[in-house]
């Protein structure tokens, strides 16, 4: 159709054939449903632009830079020219993909607790079956510096475990989502048709370093109390 004109009976569609090559899939749909790639300058004599172009896309290395770069451009450009970033674009998914992230924290924070309550709950179960044991230490001569360091290995072994497994199957399970998108979404509703994951060095690191320093506080608690286990009372205990 011609750009400047509504559709009429003196501005009739440019009806041409072309043979696909391919299907590109994005996963998304709004762009899926109706966008079609082909060849510059068979898109320029389709719409009879000649040699001019219709708009330009500016690809960054540096994203964070997005903003002040569309504020320079927009300054040396005005109108008909205009500039608009990919948030400009497709402002609504970004407007979906904030509301989506509002309840992590929540999530975040009863699976941080639910850990916490998980190695307490170990070291005082390990405690309570070696309540011999920690009498038998405390004649012998040990002192509550040693019973901690005891039970604080313990803890700090059982988190590392926990850590290590952990990632390893994060990795796997994000591996097999990119590779085969096992959880699929209705491109209609959430404009994608997959769910991506992004697998990051620094994200694995930052967890691992934020879950070992939480196992060493929450195991040092029940580690003090057994360390404040007299011999008489283990025995007593048993």
């Amino acid at each position: 159709l011609n750009n400047d004109q509504p559709p009429s009976l003196t501005n009739l569609p440019i009806i041409d054939q072309f043979k696909v090559v391919a299907i590109y899939e994005s996963g998304m749909a709004e762009y899926d449903d109706i966008h079609a790639y082909i060849n510059f300058n068979t898109a320029a004599n389709f719409f009879e632009l000649d040699d001019e172009v219709s708009g330009y896309n500016i690809n960054l290395y540096d994203i964070s830079k997005i903003d002040s770069i569309k504020t320079e451009l927009s300054k040396m450009l005005s109108y008909p020219f205009y500039v608009r970033s990919y948030r400009d674009i497709n402002k609504h998914i970004f407007t979906w993909l904030e509301l989506q992230q509002k309840p992590i924290p929540i999530v975040l924070g009863l699976i941080i607790i639910v850990a916490v309550f998980n190695i307490v709950g170990a070291v005082l179960m390990l405690i309570i079956q070696k309540t011999d044991a920690i009498g038998v230490l405390r004649s012998m001569g040990a002192n509550g510096k040693q019973i901690i360091q005891i039970f604080m290995f313990q803890g700090v072994t059982l988190a590392l475990t926990g850590i290590l497994l952990g990632n390893a199957l994060a990795l796997l399970l994000s591996w097999l989502q990119n590779e085969f998108k096992i959880i699929t979404l209705p491109e209609q509703i959430y404009y994608l048709s997959s769910v991506p994951i992004a697998i990051k060095a620094e994200i694995y690191l930052l967890v691992s370093v934020l879950g070992f320093l939480l196992a060493v506080i929450t195991s040092f608690l029940p580690s003090y109390i057994a360390s404040r286990i007299q011999p008489i009372t283990a025995i007593k205990f048993n």
